[in-house]
């Protein structure tokens, strides 16, 4: 009964152990202690009043680090931990892309087939898009090309333009970060291949990717250990429990599972070499001086030193460490970053349930990774927060 009892310490106590040796490699190659760094994430969340935090470190394409920080419910002072459930919001969208080109790989879908080719019925007689009826032939001219680059014309969000879906850009020529772009490539496939987005999502990626605490829609295993969001002031928000899929951003995830995400990327794994190709080409030139709100239609080239481009699902920029895609994920409270670094086997992943986090978001990626190159400004981030949400 004694060795049990020490053999039920070891295997608790041993990891934190583990972890506590362990050296991050920053991107320049200098490295920081876990240890420390455990230490440091610490004390920003707190002084930060970052509701809570997950975050997993990869380098040389294999986890190193993974911990969590803060409350996942403040009122019962209950801690958050790796494997609380986060709500993903748009880094629903690389995920949606890369289902999108496994059903490429399949034949199912080309990247440059007009959408409306997939569709039954003419696009005005579906209700929820019957206004990309008013211009059907500018319409017919988009392909899931265009969708994935956010290059189709299609808004951001309806809600920012009287609640209509008309194009606001000429299919092919402007970048203009949709959610309703993604959105429609969720419904598109779903109404090419009579099957539900979650049901695919869990076919070609969850499944295969041992993602056992993501989904594109509520389970009720997620009642166990879930997150509830917070203001910037701490007043609740709650937790996002979507019933329907949304492929630009319904899906639930925790920061472990969608590392196993990024290390499929990162080692070109589950699609053909011609899609990853395309993926992570550069599809169209991003010159906006934000990525979203007002700013999105003034042009810039403070951004050019970095080639800021949109792949197909990914933003890419360019470093001294490589080329690197990133995605960002921004709901009424919750926000994410995603970045990676393939070259060098660099990525992190950080799923916050706090408004709090994004104004923070350079400090944390410094201290992490040794990252100044992600294109924060353009985001953001360093504006103070954005207008509207779910991005």
């Amino acid at each position: 009964m004694k060795k049990l009892a020490t053999l039920v310490v070891l295997i608790w106590i041993l990891p934190l152990m583990a972890q506590k040796n362990i050296k991050i490699k920053h991107l320049d190659g200098k490295n920081i202690d876990a240890k420390i760094l455990q230490l440091r994430l610490s004390r920003l969340v707190d002084s930060a009043k970052i509701a809570g935090l997950q975050i997993t470190i990869i380098n040389h394409h294999k986890v190193i680090y993974s911990s969590s920080f803060g409350y996942k419910d403040i009122e019962n002072k209950k801690k958050l931990n790796d494997s609380t459930v986060m709500y993903a919001a748009s880094l629903t969208k690389p995920v949606s892309a890369y289902i999108f080109m496994r059903l490429i790989d399949k034949k199912v879908f080309s990247f440059d087939q007009p959408i409306y080719k997939y569709l039954k019925k003419p696009i005005g007689a579906y209700a929820k898009w019957k206004d990309l009826g008013d211009d059907p032939e500018s319409f017919k001219l988009i392909t899931p090309r265009m969708l994935l680059s956010h290059s189709s014309g299609l808004p951001v969000l309806r809600q920012l333009y009287g609640n209509k879906v008309n194009l606001i850009s000429p299919p092919g020529e402007k970048f203009y970060y949709s959610n309703e772009g993604i959105n429609f490539l969720g419904f598109m496939i779903e109404e090419f291949t009579g099957k539900k987005l979650e049901d695919i999502a869990r076919e070609e990626a969850f499944g295969p990717l041992k993602m056992r605490q993501t989904d594109m829609i509520w389970q009720s295993k997620f009642e166990n250990n879930f997150s509830n969001a917070y203001f910037k002031d701490g007043k609740k928000y709650g937790s996002e429990r979507r019933e329907s899929s949304r492929a630009a951003g319904s899906m639930s995830t925790t920061a472990k599972d969608y590392a196993n995400f990024i290390l499929n990327l990162m080692k070109r794994k589950g699609l053909s070499k011609k899609v990853y190709y395309e993926m992570l080409r550069p599809q169209i030139v991003v010159k906006s001086k934000r990525g979203f709100g007002p700013l999105k239609d003034s042009t810039t080239s403070e951004n050019d030193a970095i080639r800021l481009s949109w792949g197909l699902g990914w933003g890419l920029f360019e470093s001294a460490f490589g080329k690197a895609f990133f995605h960002t994920g921004h709901g009424d409270a919750n926000q994410n970053y995603v970045v990676a670094f393939p070259k060098i086997g660099t990525a992190i992943i950080i799923l916050s349930n706090s408004e709090n986090f994004e104004n923070n978001s350079a400090r944390i990626l410094k201290l992490c990774i040794g990252d100044s190159y992600s294109p924060l400004k353009w985001l953001g981030h360093l504006d103070g927060g954005r207008n509207g949400s779910n991005y």
